[in-house]
């Protein structure tokens, strides 16, 4: 699973441990296999670029897990694999997002 993680200090990184990913905070650390990548895109130019590393990988975003503000392009360029996320319980509320994402696939 590739997911992105916009705006929630902290989920990316446990959440890569509890999905035993690898948690990136660089796009140009992205690879095709798994990933939790923290912090990134931060905006439509950062998002296409994304999927051109992962289309020549013959992949692509899973889900963007959103927590805050982020830049309504990128949230419009990713419509369908957008997971708001609860400020309350952002860890938890991943899961199950990721939970709805899989069973949906």
């Amino acid at each position: 699973m590739r997911i992105v993680v916009i705006g929630a200090d902290g989920v990316g990184a446990a959440l890569a441990e509890h999905l035993h990913l690898e948690h990136i905070r660089s796009v140009a650390d992205v690879h095709a296999d798994g990933f939790v990548l923290d912090g990134a895109p931060r905006d439509l130019a950062e998002a296409h670029a994304l999927d051109v590393l992962l289309r020549a990988r013959a992949a692509e975003v899973d889900a963007v897990l959103v927590l805050g503000p982020a830049a309504p392009e990128v949230l419009d360029h990713y419509f369908g694999r957008v997971i708001e996320l609860d400020p309350a319980d952002p860890f938890d509320a991943a899961l199950a997002g990721l939970r709805e994402v899989l069973l949906a696939a």
